[in-house]
């Protein structure tokens, strides 16, 4: 500080010191808390990052899946009604 900007304190100086010492331990430990909290979410966020990506990844793999089996399907229902065509006698509910 520069010499004509110093406070002055009515205070005794010992009451002053406590009082100084005890608001920076305070302002340290929200310091602190806020910090670990800071630490707590991004590690949190990191990890639910991962696990959407995975879940993303295995959404698209079950979209694929199930575009396959509905492809499948329609294959399978066409060869169906070519067979009853060509073999109109016979049920296929058997």
């Amino acid at each position: 500080m520069e010499p004509g900007n110093e406070k002055t304190y009515s205070s005794p100086q010992r009451k002053l010191v406590k009082f100084f010492e005890r608001s920076r331990d305070r302002w340290k430990a929200k310091s602190r808390t806020a910090k670990t909290v800071l630490k707590r979410l991004g590690t949190r966020l990191g990890r639910l990052e991962r696990s959407n990506a995975a879940y993303r990844d295995q959404l698209a793999v079950l979209h694929t899946q199930v575009a396959e089996w509905q492809a499948k399907h329609e294959q399978t229902a066409r060869e169906l009604e070519e067979l009853k065509k060509k073999y109109p006698g016979i049920r296929a509910d058997r």
